[in-house]
């Protein structure tokens, strides 16, 4: 929820702060002709208490003027002023990519993660300040007293919360993820064909529903507790035996510095498929964040899962896996777009002799997303996914290999008030060495989501 900058908040500090960052700003340089114009208007606008109108003025030009310090510096703060923290924050971030020392725009950059509630940026930026020596002392006394009210809100340790609900609808290609091939010619067994809808590609339109939530107390500054769960389930309306069903829960602990945070817990899983509880899974993850700049943020994690495989015709299966990943994330042009990329290593390790045998695995990962404007964003995820098994598969009597391609692009319009609507599509392609495990699906749908 994004908070009006322009009103006090109880038992907190006052809200000159932005007046004072103002004046410190008025060394950023200024162009002449219709830009100096758009300028001065937008500050006689500002200076008659309609920063709202003075935004919305400047966000008409801003494919053409930004860039610009003076412009920048004007539309991040009629931003914040007029209860855009968000939009704000982007635009801080490109004025400070090519001057990081704007004493003003660090200042404001910490007022607008307070207004989000981010209080952890926030203390960044407002330390920045405080490290200036410098500093004008009525500035210096205003970012203190953020400070202070920041530290103050840790330590009461209060509790944040999140909740979601979604349904949706949509039509899968191929509901078992079965080859293409009609007839099949198994070095094992001889020809072999395969049976609908599992074994042989088949198309059914399908209704899921997710729900979930998370919990996060802060103990202190610095360490945090969290619990949180998930369940989805996916109903197909002609075929049965691919209908899934899976909860998943998380809890541990969070511990943040100044610019980094580490997150780890126990993971606990169970999978339904047609009915059956196929699969349970318990483990734990460990997860590192490191925020270089207001630009980029490097991420590193690792895990250990036991999954326990309970049908009669699956009992051979249990394995446990151990994955690490590391990443990197970018805020790119004017900060509406993220850009990340990452890498993922594993190993799964079979307990009970399992055909395939053992598991390495490892593979790329990018992902784009981008906000147009205050109600439409998109995102575009894409990966691949080699995987090589040590044991002989007993159908084809040798080693299988294979890569999982997969493609997902999808938009989010926000209809209301943490109301969203996202069509999306997704294609996945797996090629094995092994023609039976060679398939490839297309998923097209349409979710309702409801954040709390």
């Amino acid at each position: 929820m994004e908070h009006s900058p322009a009103k006090r908040r109880p038992g907190g500090p006052t809200r000159r702060l932005p007046q004072i960052a103002w004046v410190l700003a008025l060394c950023l340089p200024l162009s002449a002709g219709a830009q100096q114009a758009l300028i001065s208007q937008a500050q006689a606008l500002v200076t008659a208490g309609k920063a709202g109108d003075a935004y919305l003025l400047l966000e008409a030009s801003e494919e053409a003027y930004a860039g610009d310090a003076a412009f920048d510096y004007l539309l991040a703060s009629t931003a914040l002023n007029s209860g855009r923290p968000s939009k704000a924050i982007f635009v801080h971030e490109r004025i400070l990519a090519v001057d990081p020392s704007y004493i003003g725009v660090r200042a404001d950059m910490g007022l607008a993660y307070y207004a989000l509630g981010d209080h952890a940026r926030a203390k960044i930026e407002f330390e920045a300040v405080l490290a200036i020596g410098n500093l004008p002392p009525d500035l210096r006394s205003q970012v203190e007293q953020y400070v202070q009210a920041i530290d103050a809100r840790s330590q009461s340790s209060g509790s944040y919360r999140t909740a979601y609900v979604e349904f949706g609808f949509g039509r899968d290609s191929n509901v078992g993820s079965a080859t293409e091939h009609r007839l099949l010619n198994l070095p094992a067994y001889g020809l072999y064909q395969p049976l609908p809808p599992i074994g042989l590609r088949r198309g059914d339109n399908y209704s899921t529903l997710a729900l979930g939530g998370e919990i996060n107390h802060a103990l202190n500054q610095r360490l945090g507790v969290y619990a949180g769960a998930d369940y989805r389930i996916r109903d197909y309306r002609q075929y049965n035996d691919p209908n899934t069903w899976t909860l998943d829960g998380r809890a541990g602990l969070s511990y943040s510095g100044n610019d980094w945070l580490l997150r780890g817990g126990l993971l606990l899983g169970e999978y339904r498929y047609n009915a059956a509880r196929l699969r349970q899974s318990s483990g734990a993850n460990l997860d590192w964040r490191q925020a270089i700049n207001a630009s980029n943020q490097f991420t590193a994690g690792a895990s250990v899962i036991k999954a326990n495989y309970l049908t009669r015709s699956t009992l051979g299966q249990d394995v446990n896996i151990y994955s690490g990943n590391l990443g990197w994330l970018r805020a790119i042009g004017n900060g509406n777009t993220v850009l990340g990329l990452s890498g993922t290593l594993g190993y799964e390790e079979s307990l009970r002799s399992r055909d395939d045998g053992d598991r390495r695995f490892w593979g790329p990962r990018l992902t784009v997303q981008s906000s147009f404007n205050q109600v439409l964003g998109a995102y575009l995820t894409t990966g691949a996914t080699h995987s090589v098994y040590s044991g002989n598969n007993t159908s084809y009597q040798f080693a299988r290999n294979e890569t999982t391609y997969d493609l997902t692009m999808a938009l989010n319009w926000s209809v209301a008030k943490g109301v969203a609507l996202r069509p999306q599509v997704s294609y996945i392609k797996n090629v094995s060495n092994a023609t039976l495990y060679s398939y490839d699906k297309t998923d097209l749908s349409l979710n309702l989501r409801f954040d709390y």
